[in-house]
């Protein structure tokens, strides 16, 4: 379809659903919760976006890319069986509500490989963006080399965060390997946070009307994390990095006096904007 010229940046959430993880992973647990979580794990939803930025330069740029439209077949079993979606939008219909398609995408950016923001990759196989998806070198390294080392539908989810099929053996998708922060524009920018995996990289978008909003993804998964004081979570790649990541981007947000969208703050999603809404 023919795209739309933007004459300033704006941004909007697809809303992609949300599934049940686990209290644990995500913040640390009183006495009292880890006594009962030893008995039987505490619950916790969590939602799953994927962030697009209209780019008066840059073009149609989409950050992460969700759970694999077709999860259901594609998860092993046991990723099925302990971590059940409760409600699902697919990203081409999500991507369809605004008239674009995988092809109109300029610019894929991965936050990291994990399933819930790298589950769609396959979907850009061929298109411009899937030939060069931004990825932080050390995110690549990790996740290709110490993750799931089968591909198969049959092999068990080994709760590392990655399913290796989803960006394994892809016909038609190459990687643009970063190190550090980049600035794509002046409104733009990505910054190396790492702790939850060695590669998560975080966000930067800045509009006329809004300001600057922080997308951690899951260097920052909850306003708990966030504090102050900052709370580690309990799936943690290098925790003597996470809470550096934490106040990198508190530092930011308090200098240019931004919005932090946290990656998996149920609560604080409630009150975000989703496509088709646009924050400008």
């Amino acid at each position: 379809m023919a795209k739309q010229k933007m004459e300033k940046t704006r941004f909007t959430l697809l809303d992609l659903g949300d599934f049940d993880a686990y209290k644990a992973e995500h913040v640390a647990l009183t006495e009292q919760e880890k006594k009962k979580d030893g008995v039987r794990r505490i619950v916790w939803p969590i939602p799953c976006y994927c962030v697009l930025v209209q780019h008066p330069v840059l073009g149609n740029v989409l950050y992460d890319t969700g759970i694999d439209d077709g999860y259901e077949a594609r998860w092993p079993k046991n990723l099925l069986e302990e971590y059940p979606v409760k409600r699902f939008h697919r990203l081409e219909d999500r991507l369809g509500e605004l008239g674009l398609c995988p092809y109109d995408i300029d610019i894929l950016i991965l936050s990291h490989m994990h399933f819930d923001h790298a589950g769609n990759l396959r979907l850009f196989c061929g298109t411009k963006a899937g030939k060069h998806v931004v990825i932080q070198e050390e995110e690549a390294r990790h996740g290709f080399t110490l993750s799931n080392i089968y591909d198969c539908q049959e092999i068990r989810y080994r709760h590392d965060g990655y399913v290796r099929h989803e960006f394994n053996g892809l016909d038609g998708i190459a990687f643009d390997l970063v190190r550090g922060d980049v600035k794509l524009a002046d409104d733009l920018e990505l910054l190396h946070l790492p702790g939850h995996t060695p590669g998560t990289m975080g966000m930067v978008v800045r509009t006329e009307t809004f300001g600057t909003a922080v997308f951690p993804s899951d260097a920052v998964y909850n306003a708990i994390n966030y504090g102050p004081p900052a709370v580690l979570p309990g799936m943690c790649a290098r925790p003597e990095e996470f809470g550096g990541s934490i106040e990198t981007c508190r530092k930011l947000t308090e200098r240019e006096k931004g919005t932090v969208f946290f990656s998996h703050d149920m609560a604080g999603y409630q009150t975000y904007k989703k496509s088709p809404e646009w924050y400008v």
